[in-house]
């Protein structure tokens, strides 16, 4: 976490934007029921979520476009290891986490099945063939930029989107 708020706190700074930082208060979910659940767990978790915390938190309703309440940051054991083994100070970044987008939904057919192209085999990422999977890796000290800032629709999405392995890096 310190790794993240460091990172805030560059992007903020070099944005003239550091006044900003004393009311960023990142919400945590974190517990024994998230060992191991699966990114659409996980979706599911966070679009119930999303639907009551832009009026508790800011009293209006208004905000459930912003980043915050569109995409989350997922930290599983690969993520977590490949920051803590990451150079913070090196150029290219190694260290990731999955960005989420809460609202995707798998491209279906008529029968009810993921639409899959034949001639387009994909490995399956939790199951999932699609050339979208609904979560890409980002460099852990760009996720607040990318996610929060330069997605703001699903039209974004599909210009940033990578598929996994590969890492999207705006920097």
């Amino acid at each position: 976490m310190a790794r993240f708020l460091q990172s805030v706190t560059e992007y903020l700074e070099y944005s003239n934007g550091l006044d900003m930082l004393e009311g960023f208060t990142p919400t945590v979910f974190e517990g024994p029921s998230f060992d191991g659940a699966t990114t659409a767990v996980l979706r599911t978790h966070f679009r119930k979520w999303a639907t009551t915390a832009p009026l508790q938190e800011q009293a209006v309703d208004t905000f459930g476009n912003s980043g915050r309440y569109r995409f989350f940051v997922m930290v599983d054991q690969e993520a977590l290891e490949s920051v803590l083994n990451s150079d913070p100070d090196a150029m290219t970044k190694t260290g990731f986490v999955r960005l989420v987008y809460g609202e995707w939904e798998p491209e279906v057919n008529e029968d009810g099945n993921e639409s899959v192209d034949p001639d387009e085999e994909l490995e399956p990422l939790e199951g999932c063939t699609l050339e979208d999977v609904g979560w890409m890796k980002v460099p852990y000290d760009e996720v607040q930029g990318i996610g929060a800032t330069d997605m703001c629709d699903m039209h974004d999405w599909d210009t940033y989107y990578v598929r996994p392995p590969q890492m999207q890096a705006l920097a």
